[in-house]
């Protein structure tokens, strides 16, 4: 028995599946993991500055409310202080007028009672030399005596005992009106030193008012220049955060889109 020899058989060849391009979505997903950190940096850089700008904002409008709440504090300030200085220069007016007023008073009366006694000095040099009958009309008129009373007999004046009585009677009144006239004049002495005193009083008051109206005009510069600096300290605070996040954006954006860029192959 002859032998032949056995053919193999062939075995069928599988094919192999050729390899599948990666996808966008794989290839994307591939570069986040590889990027992962980055694109983490990222998202928590923008989150702090968008937290952070939000912080500043609130900050800013507090700064404004606190500037403008100062601001109405200094006006409602400035209008107690105008209204106590009007009431003061009111009160100083009404009495340095009243004070003129006495004091014109006064001069008015020491004038009066310095003529009075001018005229008595005056009358009494002319009764000195009066003749004998005017000298007793004279005499008659001052004493208040009745008719008859007074009489000339040669070089001599004599009195009744009605005209005797009389004239004491006037004479009494004498030392009554010389005690007057001293209180008065004690009086006016007193009057005037108390005007002295109220014409200090008063250019004290003034000099107070001058330094009040000094001392408001240095707290409102005071008080404006501290508003203005808080102004100025928002609108600092929100300039450098503007520029902080501006830069801090755009160069997060230009790494992120840099990458986007070389995985799309732009």
């Amino acid at each position: 028995m002859s032998t032949e020899p056995v053919t193999p058989t062939p075995v069928a060849k599988v094919a192999t599946p050729a390899s599948v391009a990666p996808t966008l979505e794989q290839e994307a997903r591939t570069w986040l993991q590889k990027h992962e950190r980055i694109v983490i940096v990222a998202i928590i850089t923008l989150a702090l500055y968008f937290g952070y700008g939000k912080y500043v904002d609130s900050t800013a409008k507090l700064s404004d409310l606190k500037a403008a709440a100062a601001e109405q504090a200094l006006v409602l300030q400035k209008a107690i202080v105008a209204q106590d200085q009007a009431q003061a220069a009111q009160v100083i007016a009404q009495y340095q007028s009243q004070l003129q007023a006495d004091h014109a008073l006064v001069a008015s009366l020491a004038n009066a009672a310095a003529a009075r006694q001018a005229t008595v000095v005056t009358q009494q040099k002319t009764d000195a030399t009066l003749p004998l009958t005017d000298l007793a009309i004279r005499l008659k008129t001052l004493g208040k005596t009745p008719d008859g009373t007074v009489v000339v007999l040669g070089d001599k004046v004599e009195l009744t005992q009605p005209g005797a009585v009389a004239v004491t009677q006037e004479l009494e009144t004498i030392p009554a009106l010389q005690a007057d006239l001293a209180d008065q004049k004690t009086e006016v002495n007193s009057c005037q030193a108390v005007v002295s005193k109220a014409n200090d009083t008063i250019a004290s008051d003034a000099k107070t008012i001058v330094d009040m109206k000094t001392a408001d005009v240095t707290a409102d510069n005071a008080c404006k220049a501290q508003i203005k600096q808080v102004k100025d300290d928002a609108r600092k605070s929100k300039w450098h955060w503007f520029k902080t996040g501006f830069f801090t954006g755009n160069a997060t954006g230009f790494i992120i889109g840099l990458k986007a860029g070389k995985l799309l192959g732009l």
